[in-house]
């Protein structure tokens, strides 16, 4: 195992389940000191225990991102007690979907306030502190439905290709000062959010998976490792990019089921 954040100090948002949780751990078993909050206390100190037996260091915070002065303060609070912040991820998941006719203004702005306005107090608010400190690397947590349209997803999906474009716009500000700002596009991926949104029906979790090129759902794991990577010295001149984590779904192009073997002696000459 690298030590690739040895010495570093990083927050991660949404930290006690599916991937703000692998990311603890990834970061943890690498070296760094590790902040993350969540609006479920007892999971992240289930989750101190587990970082303790890695001989990680830990602090859960016990915060919903939607209060965000609480969030600016945590982020402030966390460089007051470290005396340094190196990466920010912001991953803290919210999802409100509905079709466009049923959806109420409320549901439409709920979408923004988890996944736009969060990330732009948490950006904002680590900028400043990176910037004095001159490096940085903050990933925002974006989704494949930022890059792609779906049913009953408009105000999801639009909330996250914000975040792209915000990204994006803030990373170009802050390259002079040697930070970076990167998004990771999750595809399909099992965590207990997707459990909870295809209702653990076991059916449905195979066609999902059974459209990916790869046949397969990402892990928290695998998303973990593409959100370290963007954050570590490795991606040292990369930045304001979108990275689809999806198992080749983003590129796809859908072609309706049909027997394509059918096409093996045909001449399009």
């Amino acid at each position: 195992m690298t030590r690739r954040f040895e010495g570093k100090v990083v927050i991660v948002t949404g930290g006690s389940l599916g991937i703000g949780r692998s990311c603890v751990l990834q970061f943890a078993r690498e070296g760094a000191t590790v902040v993350a909050c969540a609006r479920r206390k007892p999971k992240l100190d289930e989750l101190a225990e587990q970082v303790a037996a890695l001989d990680g260091r830990f602090k859960g915070v016990g915060l919903d991102v939607n209060d965000l002065d609480g969030f600016a303060t945590l982020i402030q609070e966390t460089f007051d007690e470290f005396g340094r912040l190196d990466v920010l991820v912001n991953n803290a998941p919210s999802v409100r979907g509905g079709m466009v006719l049923d959806q109420t203004i409320q549901d439409w702005r709920s979408n923004f306030t988890a996944s736009v306005d969060s990330v732009f107090v948490g950006c904002r608010e680590a900028m400043r502190l990176m910037q004095g400190q001159g490096s940085g690397s903050i990933i925002n947590v974006s989704s494949v439905s930022s890059l792609r349209a779906g049913m009953a997803a408009g105000a999801y999906s639009a909330s996250k290709a914000a975040v792209n474009q915000f990204t994006a716009c803030a990373a170009m500000e802050a390259a002079p000062y040697n930070v970076r700002l990167n998004v990771v596009a999750p595809g399909s991926t099992l965590t207990p959010g997707m459990e909870a949104a295809t209702q653990k029906d076991q059916l449905l979790q195979d066609k999902i998976a059974g459209s990916i090129p790869m046949k397969r759902h990402g892990s928290s794991e695998e998303m973990a490792e593409a959100i370290c990577f963007l954050a570590s010295d490795q991606a040292s001149f990369i930045t304001g990019v979108i990275l689809p984590v999806d198992g080749g779904k983003t590129p796809q192009m859908h072609i309706p089921d049909f027997d394509i073997t059918a096409l093996d002696n045909v001449d399009v000459s």
